[in-house]
C-alpha cells in the first residue's frame, strides 16, 4: 500500500512540475501560477498538490523509521522542531500575505515584514520545515517526496515572476531589485 501511496504523490508532484515547466517555456500555455481560481489550472494544481501533500502525510505515518540513541535525540530536538517552526512560519506568512495572493489571485504587491528581507519567505520557512520533516520522519519514500516538492519550490519563483512582473509592473521591478529571491540583505539599486 505504501508503493501505492508513494507512486501517487510521485505523478502528482511530478505532474505539477511538468505542467509548470511547459508552461514557462510555451508562451500558448498557462499552468502555474493559474490564470483564476475558476480555471481548470487552479483545479488541477490543488487537486495535484493535496494529492502529493496527503500521501506525504499517510507515508509519515506508515513508514515512520523507529531510531535509537543519538539518532532520536536529534529526531526530537531538532527535526521536530523546525518541521513545526518552518511549515508554522509558512503557514503564517501565507495568511499575511493574504490566501488570494497566496493562491495566485491579483489582490496587491505585499512588500513589507518579512517579504523586505526575501522575495519568497514562504518558501524560505517552507524549506526548514521540509528538511525538519525528513529529520524526524527518516523514510525513504519522505524523503523523495520532500526533495520534489523542495525542487518544485526553488523554480516557483521563476514561474511565478514573469506573471508578478506583467500585473504590478514598475513595482514588482523595484521590489526585485532591491529584494533578494530567497533571503538575504537589501541589495543597492
Amino acid at each position: 500500500m505504501n508503493l501505492l501511496i508513494f507512486i501517487v504523490s510521485i505523478f502528482s508532484i511530478i505532474s505539477i512540475l511538468a505542467f509548470s515547466l511547459f508552461s514557462f517555456i510555451s508562451s500558448n500555455f498557462e499552468f502555474f501560477p493559474p490564470p483564476s481560481k475558476n480555471s481548470w489550472q487552479y483545479r488541477i494544481f490543488w487537486l495535484f498538490f493535496r494529492l502529493m501533500f496527503l500521501g506525504l502525510v499517510v507515508l509519515s505515518f506508515s513508514s515512520f523509521n523507529t531510531l535509537s540513541g543519538i539518532a532520536t535525540w536529534l529526531r526530537f530536538s531538532l527535526g521536530l522542531p523546525l518541521l513545526i517552526l518552518g511549515l508554522g512560519v509558512a503557514t503564517y506568512l501565507s495568511i499575511k500575505l493574504g490566501w488570494e495572493n497566496a493562491h495566485g489571485e491579483e489582490k496587491g504587491l505585499v512588500v513589507t515584514g518579512w517579504y523586505r528581507w526575501s522575495r519568497n519567505p514562504i518558501y524560505v520557512a517552507s524549506f526548514i520545515g521540509m528538511f525538519g520533516w525528513g529529520l524526524f520522519v527518516n523514510s525513504g519514500y519522505v524523503y523523495v517526496i520532500l526533495s520534489l516538492w523542495a525542487f518544485l519550490y526553488v523554480l516557483a519563483p521563476f514561474f511565478e515572476e514573469p506573471w508578478l512582473q506583467k500585473r504590478y509592473g514598475d513595482d514588482f521591478i523595484m521590489y526585485k531589485s532591491q529584494v533578494p529571491r530567497f533571503v538575504g540583505l537589501f541589495k543597492k539599486t
